[in-house]
This record gives structure tokens, sequence and C-alpha cells, in this order.
């Protein structure tokens, strides 16, 4: 992000979840929900998480703008996923099925620590590769 003025709450910041990861909300009104992972957003530390979030836009039908092609987008209420900030998600591990802190370890391999680095649930039970 540019120096200068930032929006309140709004920071870069180093993700340690990405897009495709099944998360839970551990914060807010959907305290408790899973979902997958839609897009992440590291430059202002943001999630979009599916079927989480949940708001209704209220949407006019319009046409397509191009000339030759005459579609029609419909209108009326849209129901889609807002942005969540990081901090209120937590990892759900795909070996234990529950929500996990992240840490990272380094692959070996002959007989020296590779430069390849993975993720590993940090649940005291499970402890594996995430991938």
């Amino acid at each position: 992000m540019p120096k200068g003025k930032q929006k309140l709450g709004q920071y870069e910041a180093k993700l340690r979840i990405k897009k495709g990861d099944q998360v839970m909300v551990i914060a807010g009104k959907d305290k408790g929900k899973t979902g997958k992972i839609i897009r992440a957003m590291p430059k202002i530390n943001q999630v979009l998480v599916e079927g989480v979030n949940l708001i209704t836009k209220h949407q006019k039908a319009r046409q397509s703008g191009r000339p030759g092609a005459q579609q029609v987008q419909e209108g009326g209420r849209i129901t889609k996923p807002s942005p969540l900030f990081v901090p209120k998600v937590m990892l759900v591990c795909p070996n234990c099925h529950l929500p996990t802190r992240v840490g990272y370890e380094y692959s070996e391999g002959e007989g020296k620590p590779s430069s390849r680095k993975y993720r590993v649930c940090k649940h005291p039970e499970c402890g594996k590769r995430i991938d």
C-alpha cells in the first residue's frame, strides 16, 4: 500500500491462508460458520469466504453496452459475500478437521534443508502437513 493515508483497519499483511482453503469464522455475526476462500486480498488484509458475511444488493436490470450483443443483465435483489478481515477467520485443517493456527517448516532433501517451505497444522494432536 502506498505511504500516506490508510483506511482504518486496512494494512498489508503476510497471509497464512490462501484461495481454496477451508476456514471457520471465529468472530462477528457469522461466528462458527465455515466456508471456502473465494479470493484473498493481502494488500488490504481481507478474504472473501463462500456463504459467509452475505449482503443483499439491489441491482437494476441493464442491457449490454456493446452494439452487436443484446444481453440483458437481470435486476432484483442479489445476495453476495462481502470481504472479511483475516484475523476473524481461522484455517480448518484438512487432516484433523479442527480450526488451527498455521506454522511453516522446510522440506529436507539429501542431507540439507531445502528451500521448499510448506504449511503445518499447529494443533497439538495433529501436526501434519497442510499442503
